[in-house]
Order: C-alpha cells, then sequence, then structure tokens
C-alpha cells in the first residue's frame, strides 16, 4: 500500500497551471475564467481562483480543488487523481504498512472465489444446465467468474482453513453463519456471481438457487469493511469503457438481466444489485456518462422503482429516459420472447422521466405534476431547471412563470416564511468560517446549527465543524465533502467579501429570538394570561433590546 502526502501535492500542483493544462483559462480580474468542460456553453461561466486553490462553474454547480477537478476531467477516483498529480510534480509515494483487516478481507474473498470457479469447473454440470436454459453461454459465465457453491455446510470453510486462513476471520467475512457456536457456509448449492468494485476487486457474492424449491432465490453478502450495498454497480468494472464509447449508461436491476444482455451484445450496463438505485450509485456512473436508461420489470413493483430512480436521476440535473416492458416481462424474458432488436428498439424510443409521469394511469394529473415540480426545484444546475420546466410546461399545458411560481411557494424554505435575506445571511455566516479554524471556533461559540433556517446550510455548518476537528484548511480536503456540499463551498469561496461578523451573528441571533418570541405570542393568544409564558416573553425582549443596542442591528420584522 502506498500513502500520498495530500498537502505536498496541493502545494505542488497550481490550480491554474493544472486546470490549464486541459483548458485554455484567461485571467478576469483576481480570477480566471473558462468555458466549462463539465457542461455545454457559450459564455464562460467556469471560474478558478488562484490564490484558494478552488475553481467554480456557475452554470452546471460543480465546484472543488485541484484534485476535485483532475477527478471529474479524467473520471478517476480520488486516489488515483492523487496519484496523477504526485507524478506530475515529481512527489515519491511514502511505503505504508496496509490495512490487516481489509487485506484479509481481500484476500478471503478472492480464495472464495476461486473455490467456487473450481467447483463449477469439477462438479457444475447441473449449473451449466441452469445457466444454458437462460441462455447465458460458457465465455460469458468465465468472464464474470460464475462459480458453483456445492451443496455443503462446511465447503468453502474448509477451503479457507487449508488456506492457512484464520478461523476468527471467518464470521467478519459475511460469508460465514453461526448456530450454537459452529460456524457453517452461508451459500450452498447455488450458481454464485462475484460482485466487483468499480476498480475490478471482488468485494462481495450473490448467490441464486438453481430451481425453485428453496424460499430464498437470491442470497446477497452483507455489508462488510470492504462492501457497502448501494456504493457499486454490478459489472460496471467490465462494461465502463463501453458505457464511454456509447454515451449512456442503461440500468437493469438484477445480476441475470445484465448477463443476458451482455451475451446478447449490448455491453453498455450495469445492474443496481437489486436495491433501489442510490445517490452514490448515480454519482459513480456520472463519473463517466450523464445520459441514463431505466430498464427494469414491466411490473408495478418495477415501475415504481424505475420512477424513483429516474427521478433521483433528474435531480441531479441528468438526462434519464425509462423503458417500459408489458407488465409480465423483465428484460430477459423479453429479448427471448420479441428479440434483441426489439429491445433495442424500446430503448431507443424510451420515455423521458416527464412523459412517463405524464402517462401515469394510477395517479391524478395534479398528482404527476406536484411529482415533477419537486423534483424541479431540487435541480440545482440551472440550465438543467428551466430545461427541465420548460419540458413539464410543453407537456403539460401550463406556463413555465405558472410552474416557476409553483415551485417558490412550494419551497421548503419559503414555507418556512424566510425572506430572501436570510440564505444570503447564512451563507456570508459560512464564507466566514471557510476562512480559518479561528474563524469557526469564533462563530461556534456564539451559535449553533438550530440557528440556521437552511437546513442544507445548517448540515454543511456541522460539516465543516467536524471537518475542522481533523483538519486546519477546509479547501484542502474538499474531497472529503459530498458533491453538493463541495460545489456549494466552492461557490462561497471564488470571491472574496467582507463579513462584519460581530454584526451578523446579532442579526441571526435577533432573528432566532423574534421567532420565539412569536411563537410566545401565539401560545398567550391561546390559552390566556399565564406567568411561565409571560416570564420568557419578557426574557426575549430584553435580549433582542440588548442585542438591538450593542450589536448595531437595525429590528426589521421577518415573521
Amino acid at each position: 500500500m502506498i500513502k500520498i502526502d495530500k498537502q505536498r501535492v496541493l502545494e505542488a500542483n497550481n490550480i491554474v497551471d493544472v486546470i490549464g493544462s486541459y483548458i485554455p483559462l484567461k485571467r478576469r480580474g483576481h480570477n480566471y475564467m473558462a468555458l466549462c468542460p463539465f457542461h455545454k456553453e457559450k459564455t464562460p461561466s467556469f471560474t478558478v481562483n488562484e490564490e484558494l486553490g478552488i475553481f467554480k462553474c456557475f452554470g452546471c454547480g460543480k465546484g472543488g480543488n485541484v484534485i476535485t477537478f483532475v477527478m471529474e476531467y479524467e473520471k478517476i477516483s480520488y486516489f488515483e487523481a492523487l496519484k496523477l498529480l504526485a507524478d506530475r510534480a515529481g512527489i515519491k509515494y511514502q511505503d505504508v504498512k496496509s490495512n490487516k483487516k481489509i487485506d484479509n478481507l481481500y484476500k478471503i474473498y478472492q480464495l472464495a472465489n476461486e473455490y467456487y470457479k473450481e467447483n463449477i469447473k469439477n462438479f457444475g454440470t447441473n449449473v451449466y444446465s441452469y445457466l444454458e436454459k437462460r441462455k447465458i453461454g460458457k465465455e460469458t459465465a468465465k468472464k464474470f467468474e460464475l462459480g458453483y457453491a456445492l451443496d455443503s455446510y462446511e465447503g468453502l470453510k474448509n477451503y479457507l482453513l487449508k488456506n492457512n486462513i484464520s478461523p476468527k476471520l471467518l464470521l467478519s467475512t459475511g460469508l460465514f453463519l453461526e448456530k450454537n457456536s459452529h460456524i457453517y457456509d452461508l451459500f450452498r448449492n447455488r450458481l454464485m456471481i462475484p460482485i466487483h468494485s468499480h476498480s475490478g476487486r471482488i468485494v462481495a457474492f450473490g448467490g441464486r438457487v438453481l430451481d425453485n424449491t428453496k424460499t430464498s432465490k437470491y442470497i446477497n453478502s452483507p455489508t462488510t469493511q470492504i462492501y457497502h450495498k448501494g456504493e457499486e454497480l454490478y459489472g460496471f468494472y467490465k462494461t465502463k469503457r463501453d458505457i464511454l464509447s456509447e454515451k449512456k449508461i442503461i440500468i437493469v436491476e438484477g445480476y441475470l438481466d445484465f448477463l443476458r444482455l451482455y451475451e446478447e451484445g449490448i455491453r453498455n450496463i450495469v445492474a443496481s444489485l437489486g436495491t433501489s438505485l442510490t445517490d452514490k450509485q448515480i454519482d459513480l456512473a456520472a463519473r463517466y456518462v450523464k445520459k441514463f436508461v431505466i430498464l427494469y420489470d414491466g411490473d408495478n413493483p418495477g415501475q415504481k422503482a424505475s420512477l424513483k430512480a429516474a427521478l433521483s436521476i433528474a435531480k441531479k440535473g441528468y438526462d434519464v429516459k425509462i423503458v417500459t416492458l408489458p407488465s409480465d416481462e423483465d428484460p430477459d424474458s423479453f429479448i427471448i420472447n420479441y428479440g434483441k432488436e426489439k429491445l433495442i428498439e424500446l430503448i431507443e424510443n424510451a420515455a423521458n422521466s416527464i412523459d412517463f409521469v405524464y402517462n401515469l394511469s394510477d395517479i391524478t394529473g395534479q398528482q404527476k405534476l406536484q411529482m415533477l415540480i419537486e423534483t424541479a426545484s431540487e435541480i440545482y444546475d440551472l440550465v438543467n431547471k428551466e430545461l427541465f420546466i420548460k419540458d413539464i410546461s410543453e407537456r403539460f399545458g401550463i406556463s413555465e412563470k405558472a410552474i416557476k411560481s409553483k415551485i417558490k411557494t412550494g419551497n421548503k424554505i419559503q414555507k418556512s416564511t424566510v425572506g430572501k435575506k436570510e440564505p444570503y445571511e447564512e451563507k456570508d455566516l459560512l464564507y466566514f468560517t471557510l476562512l480559518s479554524k479561528k474563524n469557526y471556533k469564533k462563530v461556534a461559540q456564539e451559535i449553533d446549527s438550530s440557528y440556521f433556517l437552511s437546513i442544507k446550510l445548517g448540515l454543511l455548518y456541522e460539516k465543516i465543524g467536524d471537518m475542522y476537528k481533523k483538519s486546519q484548511n477546509i479547501l484542502s480536503d474538499l474531497d472529503e465533502f459530498e458533491e453538493e456540499q463541495r460545489n456549494l463551498i466552492s461557490e462561497l469561496m471564488v470571491d472574496e467579501k467582507e463579513v462584519d461578523i460581530d454584526k451578523l451573528l446579532s442579526s441571526i441571533k435577533l432573528r432566532k429570538l423574534k421567532k420565539e418570541l412569536k411563537q410566545i405570542n401565539e401560545e398567550l393568544r391561546k390559552v390566556g394570561i399565564n406567568q411561565n409564558l409571560l416570564q420568557k416573553r419578557k426574557e426575549i425582549i430584553e435580549k433582542m433590546n440588548q442585542l438591538n443596542r450593542h450589536g448595531g442591528v437595525v429590528s426589521k420584522t421577518l415573521y
């Protein structure tokens, strides 16, 4: 295992030099500008701040530091980007001791895979017969390392012990169960499907019965130190180049759907491992392409899952289409009954998320609109939001103005009766805390996240506090923030501003006190004279007067 000093890498790689080696930058004032490499635009909105070492696109919303830029542009992992920048700067790597527990898990999963592959080779006649019935050939089985778990309670266990794996490690792998102090194999008499991380290492298994006599058709590995359900996409390590080539990704639900499509030559595919499509899975795929096709089962649960997945993708501003299969078909059965060409035709003519919702028959028109308006309100990229609203308008015959009005009045912040000033106050406060740990401590002594009216900004404030426990410079560690938070930090920091922190803190405190006062006044109107409430009211008014006197805050009615 190698360790790279991130701080040295950041210091040695000037962000203007690095980004300038990918795209042409032009100086404008203190910053540099360019056409954004992450979305199409005619007017430059991509900004680079050399002093702070950050970039921000005000068109698509992306932001970060030099490491996250390379990750996004090169479509590589954090560690790969760090290594690339270290190589660029001539920084040598330091060998460090590996995490033994993690290394052991990877080793055990590799050994388990070898065991299952040997079994299918030596005892897999019935497995190959099953695969043949499912029209999955031996080459595809070999390529994806399919195996066989014997109908034995101790087959894998004995194999690992023979290969010098300590019995103490077995239960931590997720490959075994325990009953009456006896450890035995989890997977028995099943087709074994190894799940690889997107970098190609085996991290889990799925096991399918070979007939319909058992209750659980599938058994999947549980969460371990090397596998977190909802973070990987089945087959992605093999198909990501095909996905890049086709410029779109087709997402199916299960392993066998994936294998059948792959067998038929449809290669730009992944499977979501039988889970609801997660944000982390979407983000992983979006490192490569921005066009998604959802190809789930045609039954009601499959279509509901399709809708949920599509709206999650649409919220991120990506292009998404949904294939509607007949209600009694899944991708595998559809190919068998109708053929590959018919399926490709359905994929090519798939409906976008708006048309799909419009054509739903089990909800009202008002519910359809509400669903889409909520999705539009969460799209961060302004260009994509405008296009999404335009499509809703055209499909439902409602003016864009009416939809935008609905988004504003339906917005959670508006419902909380927050005026236009509040988010800017809170953003200025966050800007101040991001400048230094000392600044954060000053603010943290005065207020906590409960003072924030924006839930999103309050959560970011908490995250900044957590980060300062282990970091002196937040901007050096942007890679440790979720993408939305990283983008927001870059937006806050890209331009320098003056902040009167004492006045700002007084204003935010006053705002909270006014809210408390309003609540007490409402209670008094309901219950009449109440000494406890009157005393609280008096204390709040005294605090407000004190803030107005010493904080220089002009009282305003915010509620």
